[in-house]
């Protein structure tokens, strides 16, 4: 068994998403809250700082050069849709460690009130901004009162600090001090106060935002040096850092769509670790002797429908259809020949065994290409549509992917067309905070999703499967109330099994199918040593772990 597939159980605190809205014509609003909700082992009442720092080490050196394939919206900004590069340049509130357990980070302790209303953090006073000033309460504040600000954030996550979701109040009690009052209990917000980056208030606040976007500062390992446009960026080793100093002086990143380009790059040594490869290429180059690191959870391929509640939805409307197009997929003939032997066939949403909630129940469907074309027929299919055509949207990048799973399709007679539209499209698509109106272009449309797993999904899962959820995939009551009760249930072993019967019944609905589980692996050249950072994160997390060769 992949060691990856053998994690226990994590049984940490239920909630981490990605924010939302979805179906009708109401605005995008929250799940109600009936009570507190609970997981287990999140924010352990007064959670003290595990010793992070460094012992003394020799001065940087060198440089970690990485060939991508594209930077999605280039954001430097956390509250414009979402930050890669600024994992690396930025601290977090809180964060997880490898066990899937909230730690805190800028944060050097926090606790929850009794009536679980009210967070302290008590702020580390040995962090500075990369310019020499100190990090203080007052840059918390700032920093969680913008991720939270519905009105400037598209970030997914920000919603779940919003004064529209569930902040009441957010207080600076001294310079090292901060309190964030909540509406109602919700424990697993912490998961949220994890993805919530620190930035300096004063120098954003001199800059503006426009300006700030072109020359962001943080605290974190790495300081920003560039960002070209569709080319590179650099960033610059941060030596005073409160924590695990870089070993490497530099980290460079270009943008090579081409895939033969960035291998070519990295035959001649012109960059250290490769991005995006094809698993063609990936074993090729595992056959020619060059080693892998794993990064992230396990890699989950996975695809959407949008909008099937719409009379526009088209066929995908029917869940008979959206059924035969699982049953109609070999996955572990995918897993064998797309991903060489990688891959096992699975891929929920967010979901891996070992993820909070997993239960074998929501295993992939077998392949029965005689059941999936018996579905069609039930359903009328094509004769019963207007238009019986499906379509399929992504990026360029991913449509050969697309078009490997089309093929699967038109042998049971599915018409699907793939759609390459770009990324700024694709982004406004998928992640939408506005509910999905009748006749809108990608109503009924699916998109696929290639990313890595989480600790845990509860957040992600309700903006895929919950009425409100910015994926514009989930419109059922029935969903929505076992996603409030799981949420809302105090005791952690019932939490748990509630969650569990929330993900069943969300697997049933057929908004989103599994595919594969695929391993994290990167290929990694002859300049880089051991990898000892935060490796179950990213690579922007661990790269300042990156050690220099023996």
């Amino acid at each position: 068994m992949k060691k990856w597939l053998a994690i226990p159980l994590v049984l940490i605190i239920a909630l981490v998403m990605i924010v939302g809205s979805c179906g009708g014509e109401e605005k995008t609003t929250a799940p109600p809250v009936t009570t507190t909700t609970t997981a287990p082992t999140t924010a352990a009442p007064t959670t003290a700082a595990p010793t992070t720092a460094a012992p003394t080490v020799a001065a940087p050196t060198g440089t970690i050069s990485v060939a991508e394939t594209d930077y999605g919206w280039e954001s430097t900004d956390p509250v414009y849709y979402e930050s890669f590069i600024g994992w690396a340049i930025y601290d977090s509130l809180l964060a997880f460690d490898n066990e899937g357990v909230i730690v805190p980070w800028v944060a050097e302790s926090f606790s929850q009130s009794d009536d679980g209303l009210t967070w302290t953090f008590n702020i580390r006073k040995d962090i500075k901004w990369h310019d020499g000033t100190p990090l203080t309460a007052a840059d918390v504040k700032f920093s969680v009162d913008r991720f939270g600000d519905m009105s400037l954030s598209t970030n997914p996550w920000s919603w779940y600090i919003s004064e529209a979701y569930n902040k009441k109040d957010s207080i600076v009690v001294s310079d090292y001090v901060y309190q964030f009052v909540s509406d109602h209990p919700e424990p697993a917000q912490s998961i949220v106060f994890a993805w919530t980056r620190i930035l300096p208030k004063a120098y954003y606040e001199k800059l503006g935002m426009d300006e700030y976007r072109k020359a962001p500062m943080g605290s974190g390992p790495w300081k920003f040096v560039e960002l070209i446009p569709e080319t590179s960026y650099k960033l610059e080793a941060n030596t005073d850092y409160w924590g695990v100093v870089p070993t490497y002086q530099y980290f460079q990143s270009y943008q090579v769509p081409e895939e033969a380009t960035r291998i070519a790059m990295f035959k001649r040594g012109e960059v250290d670790m490769v991005i995006g490869l094809n698993y063609d290429r990936l074993k090729e180059l595992i056959d020619d002797g060059y080693k892998t690191v794993e990064l992230g959870f396990p890699g989950l391929s996975n695809f959407t429908f949008q909008g099937t509640w719409l009379k526009s939805a088209g066929p995908t409307g029917d869940i008979r259809v959206r059924q035969a197009m699982s049953y109609s997929l070999n996955r572990q003939e995918i897993c064998d020949t797309w991903y060489q032997g990688f891959a096992v066939p699975g891929g929920q949403f967010y979901m891996h065994p070992g993820g909070y909630g997993w239960t074998d129940a929501l295993k992939a469907d077998p392949y029965d290409p005689d059941k999936a074309i018996a579905l069609l027929a039930a359903a009328g299919y094509p004769d019963a549509f207007a238009d019986p055509t499906i379509h399929f949207y992504t990026t360029a990048p991913g449509q050969d992917w697309v078009l490997m799973l089309i093929g699967y399709w038109q042998e049971v007679g599915l018409d699907v067309q793939v759609e390459v539209v770009d990324a700024t499209v694709n982004g406004a698509y998928f992640f939408s905070f506005t509910r999905l109106q009748e006749g809108a272009p990608n109503a009924g449309w699916l998109f696929g999703w290639n990313f890595g797993s989480y600790f845990n999904s509860t957040y992600h899962c309700s903006n895929m499967y919950g009425s409100w959820g910015v994926h514009n995939s989930g419109n059922d009551p029935t969903a929505d109330y076992l996603y409030k009760k799981a949420t809302s249930e105090l005791d952690p072993v019932k939490a748990l099994t509630a969650y569990q019967e929330f993900q069943v019944y969300a697997k049933s609905m057929y908004v989103n199918v599994g595919i594969a589980q695929v391993l994290p692996l990167v290929i990694v050249g002859p300049n880089l040593g051991e990898f000892n950072g935060r490796n179950w994160v990213s690579l922007y997390d661990c790269a300042n772990g990156i050690q220099h060769p023996k």
